[in-house]
């Protein structure tokens, strides 16, 4: 009485089994043709908007040409600024009146006195990476800035107008010195000798000058 529930249990495993394993297999055939037919219509879409929709124009040499001339005249963005720093100067300026001398009567007290300025700046450059010719010139610079300076009043150097007008004429002076320096005579002989004329000129280096510091006594 005993074995009889065990066979009957043995024998229906392979039964459940069987069953699930005619189904999967059933299922297969359908799922490739799913598959497959995804592919299809992706494959006809792609087809259809790249052949109707998407019309590409053609390549030509004219239609190449214009491209490339077009990436050539496109602007290149301007190269990024620098600063070049120039150090505390102190300058004599003019006096006040321009020869101090002794009062009427008197061997020690002066009349007027002498003045001097103290200044530090920075020089910015259109081009960073030309802030070497600043650096090869500054001896120049310096004693141009000095001589400047040097012409200027106590009452110039202490207003805001004075000092813009001492940044404008230091710059233009820089400007000028390194136009001198940089331009071979024998580039505008060569161009003289071909009748091109003189080599335009190039975009002033020094764009703007920044004081740190400028004290007057």
């Amino acid at each position: 009485m005993s074995e009889k529930p065990e066979s009957s249990h043995e024998e229906g495993e392979p039964k459940s089994k069987g069953g699930a394993g005619g189904s999967l297999k059933e299922k297969l055939p359908l799922l490739l043709a799913l598959v497959n037919a995804i592919v299809i219509l992706a494959t006809l879409g792609l087809l259809v908007y790249t052949r109707i929709l998407f019309k590409r124009p053609p390549i030509t040499e004219e239609a190449e040409r214009g491209r490339l001339s077009t990436i050539h005249s496109s602007p290149k963005p301007p190269p990024p600024p620098g600063l070049v720093d120039f150090p505390v100067m102190t300058v004599n300026i003019l006096s006040n009146p321009a020869q101090p001398k002794p009062l009427p009567g008197q061997s020690q007290q002066i009349q007027g006195k002498l003045h001097y300025a103290t200044l530090a700046f920075a020089m910015e450059v259109r081009d960073e990476a030309k802030k070497d010719i600043i650096e090869e010139l500054r001896p120049i610079i310096t004693d141009k800035v000095i001589g400047l300076v040097g012409r200027k009043s106590p009452q110039e150097l202490a207003t805001v107008q004075g000092r813009y007008v001492l940044r404008s004429q230091i710059i233009e002076a820089t400007n000028e010195l390194i136009e001198k320096t940089k331009i071979p005579s024998s580039v505008t002989h060569r161009r003289k000798k071909k009748n091109l004329g003189a080599p335009p000129p190039p975009e002033p280096l020094v764009t703007n000058l920044f004081f740190s510091q400028v004290v007057v006594q």
